[in-house]
């Protein structure tokens, strides 16, 4: 069984992912050629945004404003595996040639997104951050079914889809 992670680590990698996916989201979106694509991937990038604030809510309890300061700081990483890559086109998705190629490297992120927060989860021995880190893994789940209807319908009919779940925000 793996070393339990400390709930500031767990703060600490919550933190750190949710600034690499908002980071990914406006680059995706500036690499996008089409209109729709591009407001799909900055309404994602304001998700990751939002949950950093809700995150910070969630654990009020566990640390106080300068802890989580301090934690929001940190640079290490979150493991070996990387989850959003610094940028779209370095995973294969090349800006005004192939949109479901952003859309696949935002599927893979969002997955491994999951499988490190399930990870992190097991490894946690406070059950109020489990049920914090369940939560994250909801919204991660979400993240990755937006963006796996989104590839299915553009595949299938070479038009980004008008459905309206733009105005919705995960928290």
């Amino acid at each position: 069984m793996s070393k339990p992670i400390d709930v500031k680590d767990a703060i600490a990698m919550a933190i750190r992912m949710e600034k690499e996916g908002h980071a990914f989201y406006v680059r995706a979106a500036d690499q996008t050629s089409s209109e729709m694509g591009r407001a799909i991937f900055a309404s994602l990038a304001l998700d990751e945004k939002a949950h950093l604030e809700t995150f910070q809510r969630m654990f009020r309890g566990k640390v106080g404003k300068e802890d989580w300061d301090a934690l929001a700081e940190r640079t290490e990483g979150y493991g070996e595996m990387p989850v959003f890559p610094k940028d779209p086109r370095s995973a294969g998705a090349e800006p005004d040639s192939d949109d479901l190629a952003a859309l696949k490297v935002g599927m893979e992120s969002e997955a491994r997104s999951v499988d490190h927060y399930t990870a992190i989860k097991e490894r946690v021995d406070d059950g109020t951050v489990a049920g914090i880190l369940e939560e994250i893994i909801r919204q991660e789940r979400r993240h990755y079914a937006l963006l796996e209807e989104e590839f299915i319908h553009l595949s299938n009919t070479g038009f980004w889809h008008e459905f309206d779940y733009l105005g919705e925000r995960a928290f």
